[in-house]
């Protein structure tokens, strides 16, 4: 099992797609930091810092007016506000990248047939998938940390220490999201062994997310859905492990996020060990 880790981690360094992942955390970070607030993809982020400086007070026109110059100076000089933290607090923009990772990992083997030649070797298939489970896990976590250092000390170097976080605390946000991390890795593990077929994988996940937060506003509309019920949604969840939680809403979140890593994995896996491998 841990040759086949490794095998996978060698063949990831050798691909153009891992590449064009870590270019897309890279790009990310850099928006951010630039425009000095977080970026968002497809999902709608918002903060939870309270900033106050002289945007409060501009009416919309003026704020409409504003350049991009103008705006970095007053967040730059705004007290208290800490950029790297509203950033990890976005960090559900890295399940496009974990995508990468899991089509990579496993879904281009179907497509390729190279699972039927491991298999037909000395490779079981619970080796084979647990090895690829661990294999997406560790890369997606690789990943996580990665995109965590990169926005904060690039904030540090292009925007100085008066808009960033100290180290301990960004490493605690990070280790406090790895739960939530995890459970979407699962959810994209569980699908790409359900559907083994990358261009069909990713049709899927892509706007998975996004379908999700479509589908539970449709629901509100005729059910009404008690407002503390949203806060174990994962984007949420994300959101608010980077602002001090309480113990009770760790607690409870992570226990969500079990079960959403149990259900998708065991769904994959059942399904890969009754599939026909072609």
């Amino acid at each position: 099992m841990v040759n086949m880790i490794k095998a996978d981690f060698y063949r990831i360094s050798k691909s153009m797609v891992m590449f064009i992942a870590l270019a897309f955390v890279i790009f990310m970070a850099a928006v951010s930091i630039y425009f000095v607030e977080p970026g968002s993809v497809g999902v709608h982020y918002e903060s939870g810092i309270a900033v106050e400086n002289e945007l409060n007070e501009m009416s919309p026109e003026e704020l409409k007016d504003l350049s991009t110059g103008e705006y970095r100076e007053i967040m730059l000089r705004t007290e208290g506000y800490a950029l790297d933290r509203d950033v990890l607090a976005a960090n559900i923009n890295l399940y496009y990248v974990f995508i990468f990772a899991a089509a990579v990992i496993i879904t281009v083997d179907f497509s390729g047939s190279c699972v039927k030649n491991t298999l037909s070797s000395a490779i079981s298939r619970r080796k084979y998938f647990f090895s690829k489970l661990a294999t997406v896990f560790l890369c997606c976590l690789v990943l996580f940390f990665m995109n965590t250092y990169i926005i904060y000390f690039g904030n540090i170097i292009f925007n100085g220490d008066n808009l960033a976080s100290d180290v301990g605390t960004v490493t605690k946000i990070t280790l406090l999201q790895i739960p939530p991390a995890l459970a979407l890795t699962s959810i994209l593990t569980g699908f790409a062994f359900i559907l083994r077929k990358t261009a069909v994988f990713n049709t899927l996940t892509i706007p998975f997310m996004m379908i999700v937060q479509l589908l539970m506003n449709l629901i509100s509309a005729f059910v009404k859905i008690p407002e503390s019920a949203y806060n174990y949604e994962l984007q949420r969840m994300i959101t608010l492990l980077a602002f001090d939680p309480s113990k009770e809403y760790i607690l409870k979140s992570y226990a969500v996020c079990a079960v959403i890593i149990v259900l998708f994995n065991l769904a994959g896996w059942l399904t890969f060990k009754k599939a026909e491998i072609k």
